[in-house]
Formats: structure tokens, C-alpha cells, sequence
């Protein structure tokens, strides 16, 4: 007895998926390959620069939210809600964090 139609289609689906991931897997090597010495360079050449835009990038950040919690009366009429708040997620994430931690070793 021959192999279902079904069975041939999704062997091939699974043969054309494996193929475009080799591909996509060498593109992505090559390009890494290509990129890194640039990326490399131009960090070594302008750290000034680099080190400049972070921080402003840093500091718009900042600010941004500073802009968005003023806006909410609520809030801005309570800090301690928002260092409360602040600590909670702090909290929250990091324990989060250490849970996933574990469940990957």
C-alpha cells in the first residue's frame, strides 16, 4: 500500500521548511560574517559619539515618563504611589526573571 496524499504533503512541507531554515541560517552567518568587523569599527572609531546618543537616549527615556505620569493627576498628586508602584514591578520582574532562570538550566 502507498503513502497517503496527506502523509507525502507534509512530508514535503517539512523537507521545504527545513531547507528555507538552512538557508535563512547560512544568510544569517554570512551577514553576520560581513557586519561585525563594521559594527566593530565604527564603535571603535566614534565612542564618544556612541556614548553621547546612549545617554541622551537614556535621558529622553526618563523624561518621556516623567512627561506621562504629570499627566495623570491621580498619580502626580501621590509619589509614594509611584515609588510603591516602582518597587512592585522592581519586585515582580525580578522575581519573574529568577523563576524563568531556573526553569531554562
Amino acid at each position: 500500500m502507498g503513502k497517503s496524499p496527506k502523509h507525502s504533503v507534509s512530508a514535503t512541507v517539512s523537507e521545504t521548511i527545513d531547507y528555507a531554515a538552512a538557508g535563512v541560517k547560512t544568510v544569517e552567518r554570512e551577514l553576520q560574517a560581513t557586519v561585525r568587523p563594521l559594527r566593530r569599527s565604527v564603535l571603535e572609531r566614534f565612542p564618544i559619539l556612541f556614548t553621547l546618543l546612549t545617554t541622551f537616549g537614556v535621558a529622553a527615556v526618563f523624561f518621556g515618563f516623567e512627561r506621562i505620569l504629570s499627566e495623570v493627576t491621580y498619580l502626580y498628586e501621590r509619589p509614594w504611589l509611584i515609588l510603591l508602584l516602582g518597587i512592585g514591578i522592581l519586585v515582580s520582574t525580578g522575581s519573574l526573571y529568577k523563576v524563568l532562570g531556573r526553569s531554562r538550566r
